[in-house]
């Protein structure tokens, strides 16, 4: 659906009404780098579900409902700037753009579930912590409240492509 609106905007010429910048790329990549960590989180203490008292996917949904929209916003900010990279600079220039976020993302989100668990791996206590703050909304999108006018214009703009708006 999102690649769908942002292909739409990208037809009517909507690109003028969102420019590609480092910062919104930067806001868009904290995002998406914050879903997947929390995302393993959730899936490294799943098995330690009964010793910790909390279902890890229970508040991996709960985590989701309250910060969708602006991972969505997101993940619709990189399907509408690799687009209009390749309209700048071809195919090749948005498959670098992809290829260079998507492998940013995943590394700092390795790199960070490794510090988080450390060299024994995800343990109970750990887990414990990690679940609740998931859970409880300590660890949404809004920790780095610097992202959040940026991620909430990206929200705006996503909801602005949609039918009927």
């Amino acid at each position: 659906m999102k690649s769908l609106l942002v292909a739409a905007a990208l037809a009517v010429g909507a690109g003028a009404a969102l420019e590609v910048t480092p910062a919104r790329t930067e806001a868009a990549g904290y995002a998406i780098t914050h879903w997947l960590l929390v995302l393993n989180l959730a899936r490294n203490c799943e098995p330690y579900a009964a010793a910790i008292g909390r279902d890890p996917m229970t508040a991996l949904r709960a985590w989701r409902q309250r910060n969708a929209e602006r991972v969505n916003a997101a993940e619709a900010y990189f399907v509408f700037a690799r687009a209009a990279v390749e309209k700048r600079g071809g195919a090749a220039a948005g498959e670098d753009f992809q290829a260079q976020t998507h492998g940013l993302f995943v590394e700092q989100a390795n790199t960070t579930l490794n510090e988080i668990f450390g060299a024994a791996g995800p343990q109970p206590a750990v887990c414990r912590r990690w679940v609740e703050a998931i859970a409880e909304g300590g660890s949404d999108l809004n920790w780095q409240s610097k992202y959040m006018p940026l991620l909430d214009e990206l929200v705006e703009f996503e909801r602005s492509l949609r039918p009927g708006r």
